[in-house]
Order: structure tokens, then C-alpha cells, then sequence
């Protein structure tokens, strides 16, 4: 068969891009990168607010925030460079406990209230994606960006103040004894090589969310706490309180 201008040569590069998926599949014995797991969420409940903390437990591939993983579709890379490296926390409050990780992207269901990321010098980390060229289908497929996060690069906090209610129609204050849901996640950061959409090569997955323990417990559930007054004892400083210290 002979190419021609009436009968052109369809492009294979999106079959090879899947090639290569289940090649580094088979490769790694079918092994994946799972990202860094999600990390605990605890809670001091307070008049109107919540003080959100998180942790990672000894048995997390992110203690002491030290998550690193091959990335088995990169090329095998000196000094680490095709490693996924812990890179931030981000933290939903979600509209109901019946919300999954999976649906964080909707914003009626989830909405994004704190992200710490450390100080790098990485702010924008962008995924791509292959889709079909709307203009011609046996042209080679267009690479489209997705933004996955806008890293404050402040370093990393773990303990956080909440005071508003991001699904709340007027006043945001929150309501003591009223249940309020959250999610935590984990993500990674690596780019071995920016993306050249022309011959294929580079990192197309650069931001890695951790699949593991997402939720109470690890049960994919999200956290659940109530703001309540202190009746029980008079406290004396209140969140961001500290010694007065002099050298």
C-alpha cells in the first residue's frame, strides 16, 4: 500500500504513547506509583472554629514528609532525576461524608481551602493530556495542559485555622454544633524533561496524587468535626498565641 494524498498516513503516536504505558506496565511487573499517602486530619473544636493539624504515622510512605518513588514511565535517570519527590498538602472542606476523593474536581461537591507546598521554587505544575486533533483525525494528536495546582512555595505548615464555610449562601461563619466535612490529600512533584509535543518525549504527568489512605482512617470517608464552645475550662490564649521571646 502507498500513501497518498487521498488515502494519508492515519497517526500512530497516541498507540504508541499506550504502547509505552503497558510496556513500563509489563517492565515493573505491573507495578504503579502510588504517590504519597494521604496525610491524618485531627481537630481542636472551638467556638466557631476549627483548628485542622495534620501527621503522618511511622507506617505512611510520607513520614516526616519524606515520600520519593520511581516513576516508572521515565527513562532510567542519574541522581534521583526520575523520582517523584513529596511536593504538598492540599485540604477540601466537601458538601456531605458521602463525598470520595474521586470527586474533588466538582466544585458544587468540594471546594480547595488551604494548599502549602514546599519552598522550592515550584509554583505551577501542569499535567498533559492527548486528544485528537479537531481539525484533521489522521494528524498527530494535540498535547493539551491541564493546571493541576498554583503552589503558594511558602513551606510547609500543618496545622490550620478554619473559620468559614465555603458552601454557605451568606454569613460564613461557622455554626457551632453543625457537622462540617473534610479531605486531605497528598501530592508529588516531578518533571524529568518538559513535554515536546512533537516528538513525544518528556514528562506528561508531572503532579502525582497519592492514592492511599484518603480520608478517616483510610476508609475513603471524609473527616467530620463540630465547632462547639469551651464550657468546661477557661482558656487563656487562642491559635497563633505564643511566648514573647527575647535574645
Amino acid at each position: 500500500f502507498v500513501p497518498s494524498l487521498t488515502y494519508p498516513c492515519p497517526d500512530i503516536k497516541r498507540l504508541q504513547n499506550a504502547d509505552d504505558i503497558a510496556q513500563s506496565l509489563f517492565d515493573n511487573c505491573f507495578n504503579i506509583t502510588d504517590g504519597p499517602d494521604a496525610p491524618d486530619v485531627t481537630a481542636v473544636e472551638l467556638d466557631q472554629e476549627l483548628i485542622l493539624m495534620l501527621s503522618n504515622e511511622t507506617k505512611s510512605n510520607n513520614f516526616n514528609e519524606g515520600y520519593a518513588d520511581v516513576d516508572f514511565q521515565a527513562p532510567l535517570l542519574p541522581n534521583g532525576e526520575n523520582e517523584y519527590k513529596f511536593e504538598g498538602y492540599r485540604i477540601y472542606q466537601v458538601a456531605n461524608a458521602g463525598i470520595s476523593s474521586q470527586e474533588l474536581s466538582d466544585i458544587s461537591k468540594a471546594r480547595p481551602i488551604v494548599q502549602v507546598d514546599v519552598k522550592n521554587g515550584i509554583k505551577e505544575i501542569y499535567n498533559w493530556k492527548a486528544q485528537s486533533n479537531p481539525l484533521d483525525e489522521n494528524a498527530p494528536a494535540v498535547w493539551i495542559p491541564t493546571k493541576e495546582v498554583v503552589g503558594a512555595d511558602q513551606g510547609i505548615s500543618k496545622s490550620f485555622r478554619i473559620t468559614e464555610d465555603q458552601f454557605a449562601l451568606s454569613d460564613r461563619k461557622l455554626v457551632n454544633h453543625k457537622q462540617y466535612h473534610f479531605i486531605a490529600i497528598a501530592y508529588a512533584y516531578n518533571n524529568w524533561k518538559n513535554l515536546d509535543a512533537i516528538t513525544n518525549e518528556g514528562q506528561k504527568r508531572a503532579y502525582l496524587v497519592g492514592r492511599l489512605n484518603i480520608g478517616a482512617n483510610g476508609s475513603g470517608s471524609p473527616y467530620t468535626f463540630v465547632p462547639r464552645p469551651i464550657v468546661y475550662e477557661q482558656l487563656q490564649s487562642k491559635y497563633g498565641d505564643g511566648p514573647q521571646v527575647t535574645r
